[in-house]
């Protein structure tokens, strides 16, 4: 039984988490440096990614905006996604991620996580959230 892997895209780092073998529960895994080219970023995804084997599915961030239209950055998602599923060989889901990222930055300053610190967590852990909420979603039953 394979994996999901959650993606949380940004500019700078790209978020990534995984679900257990019984696709209950995420974790975050890590985040990596951006690309300035899509499919040069969705070959970095995949090479982290693969090394975490099998994985069944990949589930995007989409970001979209309070009113549920598309983003500026929804268009790059959608390519990014497309290079993915091409790259992988994996069906890629695209998934609402808003509040995700403030969800996760408020938990670390509730921690009292320095800034730096939670610069370091705060991809992967939205990751994290993205993908679980994917999993408890009553579509995936």
């Amino acid at each position: 039984m394979g994996r999901v892997a959650g993606i949380d895209f940004g500019e700078a780092r790209i978020g990534l988490a995984l679900s257990d073998t019984g696709k209950f529960l995420s974790s975050p895994l890590k985040a990596i440096p951006a690309k300035k080219k899509l499919n040069d970023m969705a070959a970095n995804i995949w090479a982290e990614l693969a090394q975490h084997e099998p994985i069944d599915t990949i589930v995007l961030g989409l970001p979209l905006l309070m009113s549920g239209k598309e983003s500026p950055g929804s268009k790059k998602v959608r390519e990014l996604a497309l290079f993915l599923e091409e790259i992988s060989g994996k069906s890629v889901v695209l998934w609402d991620e808003r509040l995700t990222t403030a969800q996760v930055e408020r938990t670390l300053k509730e921690a009292e996580m320095s800034r730096k610190k939670r610069t370091k967590y705060i991809d992967a852990m939205a990751a994290g959230v993205i993908l679980q909420s994917f999993l408890d979603s009553p579509c995936n039953k």
